[in-house]
């Protein structure tokens, strides 16, 4: 008696599985059928009874409104894909479905192309399930800088760079093309200006974003740009020549339509000194409109004195230019027919420091 149970993969293109049962007694191969067949059932029509995927089923489960990050779309990024074969997900994943949409955009993706897109792969898997709707909208992940924060970075960057710590700046009518669309919130920025920054007036800045070194997007905005000062301003009318006291002026924030940087904001700076030109009642007081009280004019004779812990010169000298007390003033020494500079110390001397 003799008796043989043989399970082989056949050379053939099917891909199945086929036994072979041999015996002498009919009632062996009807024994050993019995038991194949409980073989064959528990390996393969059990774990489709739980469930499970078939040893060739890959799954591709398209989700309906995906959102992907790079510049292109694989099919990874819309799909969750499953199945027994890890080398053929792998290569489904990998599937290039087509170009991203613009950041803040999205566009439609057929199930048709998809099929197609898993045609072209090539793959040579039979069983690839694809559930699908009949279309996605695909969008782009982005981060946008609102027109609050614009308006913050600008701020800071006049702030930083105005002429004077005095006073606030003001941001009106900011304006710039369209949205600002970033990959992330991981950027930095630069800001540049061929605008001058130190007064009242319509400016424009370039600001350009970058994410790793690398650039996403420059904008060119323009806007208001207000300067709100304390600045000094006459309380009266004040003739030029006329001394400026404490009860000809007053300290009050104004919006600075001028360099900020002629603006005198400190009355001690002002009291003292004459009026260069007209001053108008309400007007600003500027650098340019005072001038130190004259004390010695040009071709006075002056004594110049030169003075050390020891020793103590004075010859005589003629005055070049005008010049108020404790300013540098040109004075030509007589004994030595030279130009030299000399700070004024009153109407009739003059002090050269060693």
């Amino acid at each position: 008696m003799s008796y043989e149970l043989r399970v082989r993969s056949p050379g053939n293109s099917s891909g199945g599985w086929v036994a072979e049962v041999r015996s002498q007694k009919p009632e062996v191969r009807k024994l050993l059928f019995c038991l194949l067949s409980s073989v064959f059932c528990l390996l393969f029509l059990q774990p489709l009874a739980f469930g499970l995927q078939p040893f060739n089923k890959v799954a591709i489960n398209v989700m309906n409104t995906p959102s992907v990050e790079g510049n292109m779309i694989y099919l990874k990024d819309v799909a969750e894909i499953k199945g027994n074969r890890g080398d053929i997900v792998d290569k489904l994943k990998k599937i290039v479905i087509g170009f991203s949409p613009p950041q803040g955009e999205s566009q439609i993706i057929t199930e048709d192309f998809l099929r197609l897109c898993i045609k072209r792969a090539r793959l040579g898997v039979e069983d690839i399930e694809l559930n699908s709707p009949p279309q996605i909208n695909v969008s782009r992940k982005y981060y946008e800088v609102t027109p609050e924060q614009l308006k913050a970075m600008i701020q800071d960057f006049i702030e930083k760079r105005k002429v004077t710590d005095e006073g606030r700046v003001i941001i009106d009518n900011l304006n710039f093309d369209g949205r600002v669309f970033l990959p992330s919130p991981d950027f930095r920025y630069e800001i540049g200006s061929n605008s001058s920054l130190s007064s009242t007036g319509r400016i424009s800045l370039t600001i350009t974003f970058k994410e790793n070194e690398k650039i996403q997007k420059t904008i060119h905005p323009t806007m208001d740009l207000k300067f709100i000062m304390p600045s000094v301003v006459a309380i009266r009318s004040i003739k030029r020549g006329e001394l400026i006291s404490d009860k000809d002026i007053k300290t009050e924030d104004r919006e600075v339509n001028r360099d900020t940087s002629q603006i005198v904001g400190e009355p001690e700076n002002i009291i003292g000194k004459q009026a260069r030109v007209d001053i108008k009642k309400g007007d600003f007081i500027t650098v340019n409109t005072v001038e130190i009280l004259t004390v010695v004019n040009l071709g006075d004779v002056v004594n110049i004195v030169a003075e050390s812990d020891v020793l103590r010169v004075t010859v005589r000298g003629v005055v070049k230019e005008k010049g108020g007390k404790g300013e540098l003033v040109k004075v030509l020494n007589v004994s030595s027919n030279k130009i030299i500079h000399a700070k004024v110390v009153d109407s009739h001397t003059v002090k050269v420091e060693f």
